[in-house]
């Protein structure tokens, strides 16, 4: 128990007490900008590729934004995507939507799509207890996902082509992505899903992956700015607004209702009657 105390401290510093980084987040792309980096969106940059392909002679930064909490970072991020006049993506889930926002990210020429949970969802609400179970109701979160994406195509007027797995609590309880709903070629054409942004194919041609991590850490593995100056061709920075600014009625939104779920998905048969 003891043990834990430091990693309770730091949640609860990132959440509630970290200081804004989003100069930080501004200097990290003059940075790259000043590398010659071309900085691009998940599907601009999957575009190139599958058409005329990488310019040898070019550096490439795909930069992809997860918006698990807090849209008003976001939208402060995409304030300094726009001063810099930078390409990037950022993925919203349910929870997150913010249409006008995404509106103008899109009317910019960069990405606005959806971060989606179906099967956690799922799972959540239907009291899985095994990746067995989660994969047998395959059918039921497919069905809630394409109900999902057609009305938020329908409300934003954004294609949503390119998408990206959302990864919550129950999926590395239950030990299965929510990317799997997307991996029926099928399915995948009966939605009008063009690329997931976890795709091997698309994943092979990022040879340097990073992400923004809580406080203290910040980066993982690394901090991207390494290989920014050794001028690597292609660089992928995946960042999430909760780790940039600490918005504290967001985040104490954001853990109560992470306590309620996971309460409700430890207790046997709590869910299970939903059924």
């Amino acid at each position: 128990m003891l043990t834990a105390l430091p990693r309770l401290r730091d949640r609860v510093y990132g959440a509630f007490l970290m200081r804004s980084r989003l100069g930080e987040y501004e200097r990290l792309l003059e940075s790259a900008i000043g590398a010659r980096y071309r900085i691009s969106s998940v599907g601009s940059f999957w575009r190139r590729v599958q058409g005329e392909g990488l310019d040898a002679a070019e550096r490439y930064l795909v930069l992809r934004h997860d918006i698990d909490t807090d849209p008003r970072t976001a939208a402060a991020m995409w304030a300094i995507d726009r001063r810099l006049g930078v390409d990037s993506s950022y993925f919203f889930r349910l929870s997150t939507m913010e249409p006008q926002l995404m509106a103008e990210i899109a009317a910019a020429g960069s990405e606005a799509s959806y971060h989606y949970e179906e099967l956690s969802s799922v799972a959540k609400r239907r009291g899985l207890r095994s990746r067995a179970e989660a994969l047998a109701h395959l059918a039921e979160a497919r069905d809630l996902f394409a109900e999902n994406v057609r009305r938020l195509r329908a409300t934003t007027g954004l294609p949503m082509r390119v998408v990206a797995s959302h990864g919550d609590f129950a999926n590395r309880r239950l030990g299965v992505a929510n990317w799997v709903l997307l991996a029926d070629p099928a399915f995948r054409r009966s939605v009008d899903v063009e690329l997931e942004t976890y795709d091997e194919a698309f994943l092979g041609r990022l040879p340097h992956r990073y992400t923004d991590a809580p406080h203290p850490r910040y980066w993982a593995p690394a901090d991207p700015a390494a290989v920014i100056d050794a001028g690597e061709p292609v660089i992928s920075i995946l960042v999430h607004p909760r780790h940039w600014r600490a918005d504290r009625g967001a985040n104490a939104r954001d853990a109560i209702r992470r306590i309620a779920e996971g309460i409700r998905f430890e207790l046997p048969g709590a869910t299970r009657r939903r059924r």
